[in-house]
């Protein structure tokens, strides 16, 4: 996608270091492209999305409950808070 580079004058370059670097993180595969764009393309009650996907991946995982986050930072901050509030 070189309108994107062009637009905004950056090089094109080749992450050789690892997953996450200075460079950037993963690339997504095709199947998670689609997901985002069938979220981008439709609305949703953002409050139940988060306990239905929570919900799912939990019984994927075979845990008590999960939570999808932006990042590892936020992940830590909410779990952080959680064992600050002790589930209040």
């Amino acid at each position: 996608m070189t309108i994107s580079y062009e637009k905004f004058h950056l090089k094109e370059v080749i992450n050789a270091s690892g997953k996450m670097t200075i460079l950037g993180v993963s690339k997504v595969s095709e199947a998670v492209l689609a997901a985002q764009r069938f979220g981008g393309e439709h609305f949703f009650e953002m409050s139940e999305l988060s306990v239905q996907t929570g919900a799912f991946l939990a019984k994927l995982l075979k845990v008590e409950d999960a939570q999808i986050v932006s990042s590892a930072s936020a992940g830590i901050a909410q779990s952080v808070a959680a064992l600050i509030g002790k589930g209040s």
